[in-house]
């Protein structure tokens, strides 16, 4: 009787300890489970900055930090960094610094330096144009000596603002080539790092739309729309040289043929751009995984190695490419922000001045001026539509990855 108790006693204590043995041993499995996740993860690291260290040392690099050496002051300012590798590293190691307090101080300073270049411009058409209007008051009922008196305060106007203009047109047409020589410098880089990553049915459907877009577009932009814009300037000189002399319909038809030709070709590349992006990347994720799965089960034994290193290159490829797509547009960013300011204040001003000089001078004169700030929306929607295409098609090629 008293051994089937101690017997009992027995039982019951080593059920009472068995939950306690039990919850040690599975503590102690999970705390080196842990551990072996944590060392495999920093292997993975060092093994990926390694990978990522080797790829940028084989990257040529130089035209692009040609590209930024040829821009001025303030717009290497505006970028940030001396160096396009610089940037490029920064973005890829994550230690990228929010800029914006800088870049927001260098966009006020250069908006006050060229508002202090433009009141000089500003002061001599409203100086003329009243000097006009107080003579006109003295001419009497003498028609001539009025017209007189208009033409030639009109011609000394039309100079002082076409040598303006014409600076403004300069600049307008240096920043396109400017975007599109961007263009042709980080195009074939990405998709040198998209055919790295694997991507080459992706690369063979994006080829045609970079031809498009560096050629066919860009030329539509330069040798269409800026003569266009050209003529529009000129019928708005014209037109106001006389009151018997009208052009305000060939000026609108001139603006209307501009909307329209904008409007279809973006319409045509960005319906381009979407099918293509649609049908990119899948075949090539496809590809990818049956060149993955063919390595770790028809290779014995080194099969599964290879596959993780493939892995770890594609992730650096990947990493590396949307770093370079990254620099590329806060480039693109600091090389049109500072030409697209001025083209807007040299617009807003001349809007200004036309507003001043209605109460106060010949209304011939500032029909002109405000005629001249309409047609100079014109460049502004140039440089702004490249800049908005470019950063798009970037953006797409950022966006396409193989799945892995």
């Amino acid at each position: 009787m008293k051994s089937k108790r101690y017997f009992c006693i027995i039982i019951a204590l080593l059920l009472a300890l068995f939950p306690l043995a039990n919850s040690g041993i599975n503590v102690y499995a999970t705390d080196s489970t842990l551990n072996e996740t944590e060392t495999e993860g920093e292997d993975l690291e060092e093994e990926l900055e390694e990978t990522v260290d080797e790829q940028l040392s084989d990257l040529d690099l130089s035209a692009l930090e040609d590209f930024l050496n040829n821009l001025t002051d303030e717009q290497r300012e505006i970028f940030g960094s001396s160096g396009f590798l610089e940037k490029l590293q920064l973005i890829i190691s994550g230690e990228f610094g929010d800029d914006t307090a800088n870049v927001f101080q260098a966009l006020l300073s250069l908006v006050l330096t060229e508002l202090l270049k433009i009141l000089p411009f500003i002061a001599s058409i409203i100086a003329i144009a009243v000097l006009a209007g107080l003579l006109s008051d003295f001419r009497g009922n003498s028609q001539a000596i009025g017209d007189i008196i208009h033409f030639v305060c009109y011609g000394v106007i039309i100079v002082i603002v076409s040598s303006t203009a014409v600076q403004m047109i300069a600049l307008a047409t240096s920043t396109l080539n400017l975007i599109v020589a961007q263009m042709e410098i980080v195009f074939p880089i990405l998709l040198t790092m998209l055919t790295a990553m694997g991507g080459t049915v992706s690369v063979a459907i994006y080829q045609p739309a970079v031809v498009l877009l560096t050629t066919i577009v860009t030329s539509i932009f330069t040798n269409v729309l800026m003569p266009i814009f050209i003529f529009s300037l000129v019928f708005s000189i014209v037109s106001n040289l006389s009151n018997s002399v009208r052009l305000d319909k060939l000026s609108g038809f001139l603006n209307s043929l501009f909307k329209w030709i904008i409007g279809i070709v973006f319409t045509i590349f960005m319906g381009f751009l979407a099918i293509k992006g649609i049908t990119a990347g899948s075949v090539d994720s496809i590809s990818f995984k049956t060149a993955r799965y063919s390595l770790s089960t028809y290779i014995p034994i080194l099969g599964g190695y290879l596959s993780e290193g493939l892995n770890v290159i594609l992730a650096s490829c990947m990493l590396i490419k949307n770093a370079i797509g990254a620099s590329g547009l806060l480039l693109l960013f600091a090389s049109v922000i500072v030409p697209l300011l001025q083209l807007i204040l040299f617009m807003l001003c001349l809007k200004f001045t036309g507003a001043i000089l209605q109460p106060l001078s010949d209304d011939r004169i500032s029909n002109f001026i405000s005629s001249i700030s309409k047609s100079f929306i014109m460049p502004i929607v140039m440089v702004i539509g490249v800049s908005f295409m470019y950063f798009i098609f970037v953006g797409i090629i950022m966006c396409t990855s193989i799945n892995f």
